[in-house]
């Protein structure tokens, strides 16, 4: 019997599995470290990235318009077995297996956050919601045909080199079609902001730390324990992205987010997140508060309670944002750093040159690196990276997975 697996082709499925890892594997170090010293510089994450994305979600709904031409073409009343076909892989497929869970999912019109919200999850309720999906579409074709018209669309496949199978699309058709292709738009895009986010986090925090003049260590008990700083604290009641140890007892904690400043409730989280005293090394310490955004809301409420909580915000909006944060550091700390002293016109390249020597691998836990050739690094990494790829991530959209 013919399944949803075997009508979506292969290489359409390479785009749907990977994620930071194979990012950084596939692109290039160098690549990425470009990348970030652009964003140390204030370019905006999401356009240099927006058109991996693109790329990637026309890529998919190349696949899923390949599927619907094979499935016309080879199953007996495709449209009206379509979602029966769904429900089956998803009943038989793991949660966690992107190619086959996505596909079928954006079939009956859901994202994973829509079977979470829509159906809570449960696998019971897709049989009802299956029902009320069908009479929804059926009523858009006919309201599609009233307010439009009649419209016809064609889609055929070279059967072999005597002929060519095609299709009539009416709009029962179509609406099945667009739909699934909103479906994974609305996926890969919210996969990519996640895995972008969540890499560029510690490149980015890493980086800036690094070119502060802060050495990096695995953890606190690493040594040595002046003048340094680690990613990924869990001592405090929430996590936070870095901590810097100037001194014993001279703590800055930092915490990092590519938010604008429509999500100011997620400001306001980032600056109650944090005590400002917390046990390190079986000792109380007094810390500091850093955030670091990407732009601020508009509005004065967000620097009152940054200086009722104790904390300093720093745009990544600004040009050479690093200095700022320098002065900041400065302010709350005592520690003068290198980058106060060179001036604007020197800043790109002053920034450029201490990056070179930026661990960045290292901010990600991979241990291990391949050089493939003069230009392009292959790095292998272990299992327990850093680089969070679970939930509803996708990979890479340059098509970098061709190796998977």
């Amino acid at each position: 019997m013919t399944t949803i697996n075997d009508l979506f082709p292969e290489k359409g499925k390479l785009i749907l599995t990977g994620g930071g890892r194979d990012f950084i594997e596939k692109l290039g170090v160098e690549t990425v470290r470009q990348l970030t010293l652009d964003i140390l510089c204030g370019e905006n994450i999401r356009t240099q990235t927006e058109q991996l994305t693109s790329r990637r979600v026309a890529i998919a709904a190349g696949a899923m318009v390949a599927l619907f031409a094979k499935g016309w073409a080879e199953v007996e009343d495709f449209t009206n077995q379509l979602s029966d076909m769904a429900l089956s892989q998803l009943k038989s497929s793991r949660r966690s297996d992107n190619a086959l869970i996505w596909p079928a999912n954006w079939l009956i019109g859901l994202t994973g956050k829509g079977f979470q919200n829509v159906l809570r999850s449960n696998p019971i309720a897709q049989e009802k919601y299956i029902q009320a999906f069908e009479v929804a579409l059926e009523e858009a074709a006919q309201k599609c045909e009233e307010d439009f018209g009649s419209i016809r669309m064609f889609l055929g496949v070279v059967e072999d080199e005597h002929g060519r199978v095609c299709k009539n699309l009416e709009w029962r058709d179509i609406t099945r079609l667009t739909t699934a292709i909103g479906c994974l738009t609305l996926t890969i895009r919210g996969s990519d902001k996640s895995i972008y986010g969540k890499l560029f986090e510690k490149l980015v925090l890493g980086s800036v730390l690094h070119i502060l003049g802060f050495e990096y260590v695995r953890s606190a008990l690493s040594r040595p324990i002046e003048r340094v700083f680690w990613l990924s604290d869990s001592s405090d009641v929430r996590e936070c992205d870095a901590t810097v140890r100037l001194r014993a007892g001279k703590i800055a904690r930092f915490d990092i987010g590519f938010i604008g400043s429509g999500n100011s409730e997620i400001m306001k989280d980032k600056l109650t997140r944090f005590a400002n005293l917390l046990e390190l090394d079986g000792k109380t310490t007094t810390s500091q508060t850093f955030i670091i955004v990407d732009r601020m809301p508009q509005s004065t409420k967000t620097l009152e309670s940054a200086s009722r909580a104790g904390s300093e915000i720093t745009q990544m909006s600004m040009q050479f944002w690093p200095q700022e944060l320098a002065r900041r550091l400065e302010s709350r700390l005592s520690y003068r750093a290198e980058i106060l002293d060179i001036e604007e016109e020197e800043l790109y390249g002053y920034l450029a040159q201490k990056i070179e020597s930026a661990p960045l691998l290292s901010f990600l836990n991979i241990d291990e690196i391949l050089e493939e050739d003069a230009d392009r690094l292959q790095v292998s990494l272990p299992d327990d990276s850093l680089v969070d790829i679970s939930g509803d991530y996708g990979g890479n959209d340059l098509g970098f997975f061709d190796n998977e």
